[in-house]
């Protein structure tokens, strides 16, 4: 299956996007994880050929734009370049696949635009990680404090791209998996490979949806949903029903692989339950 290489300009920032496929074919708009790129898709996009994959490295990560100065990472700060993305690709409606982070982010556009999503796809994930509303005050000092005091890290230098491969890998993915998220995601300066993601994005969070919030946004999302969770399912299994039965139309799977299974796990055992789900009217 062929792919291409777009620069994409959403919203504010310049997105650098994988796709696959054919563009008559119905259009999936894929979303990776935290510190992740579009890498990630590359083996499950190619087991599922009869849709266009549109695939973006998200601001801050891959070869896409970071942030301007004094920006933030939150999770809705991506919604409004995502729906920039679908219309410069010319989509009415589309079908939305998230891992983790970018779960949690096709979670909000499908509660917010269920007009325009015709199916969702959850990967190890289902709404977003929250927070306690009472505990608001007290993450937000942490959060601003933390900005205040502690000057920003500089990314790890790494003499060879083997090394920076292995470091990626040594955070629980295969050294093959590793590799393929590399290769949008290492960069070669001066003084040796780096992970050349926004630095930003190990920052704490300073706002976070409670449960009440999160549950409105699952309750809006109106299209099927399918969810496919890992043996390491970031979200505690109680919490995983208790939003499960918000949504109205909702398949839950588990499997038995990692919180990257659908990269280095059984992306076949992902890519069947996938073709079943988007084959049903």
């Amino acid at each position: 299956m062929t792919c291409n290489e777009l620069t994409v300009r959403a919203h504010e920032m310049s997105l650098a996007v994988k796709t696959w496929g054919d563009p008559g074919n119905p259009a999936i708009i894929a979303l990776h994880g935290w510190q992740d790129n579009a890498g990630t898709f590359d083996r499950l996009a190619s087991l599922l050929p009869d849709f266009y994959w549109i695939v973006p490295d998200l601001p801050g990560h891959g070869k896409s734009e970071h942030r301007g100065k004094g920006a933030e990472y939150t999770l809705w700060a991506y919604c409004p370049e995502v729906m920039a993305l679908a219309d410069a690709m010319s989509l009415d409606t589309f079908i939305l696949v998230g891992h983790s982070m970018g779960g949690g982010i096709a979670n909000l556009l499908a509660g917010l635009y269920p007009e325009r999503i015709s199916k969702l796809i959850l990967l190890d994930i289902i709404g977003v990680v929250t927070s306690a509303l009472e505990d608001t005050v007290m993450h937000m000092r942490a959060a601003v404090q933390q900005r205040v005091e502690q000057p920003l890290r500089k990314a790890g230098l790494y003499s060879s791209l083997e090394l920076a491969i292995a470091a990626r890998a040594k955070r629980g993915i295969t050294a093959e998996a590793a590799s393929l998220l590399a290769a949008r995601g290492v960069k070669q300066g001066d003084d040796g490979y780096f992970w050349g993601h926004d630095q930003r994005l190990i920052l704490k969070r300073t706002l976070s949806l409670n449960e009440e919030q999160m549950a409105l946004f699952l309750q809006a999302i109106d299209c099927p949903v399918l969810v496919i969770a890992s043996r390491e399912a970031v979200v505690r299994e109680a919490v995983i029903q208790k939003r499960v039965a918000l949504v109205k139309n909702i398949q839950m799977e588990k499997l038995s692989g990692g919180h990257h299974q659908h990269l280095d796990g059984d992306v076949g055992a992902i890519a069947t339950l996938m073709g079943s789900f988007l084959a049903q009217k």
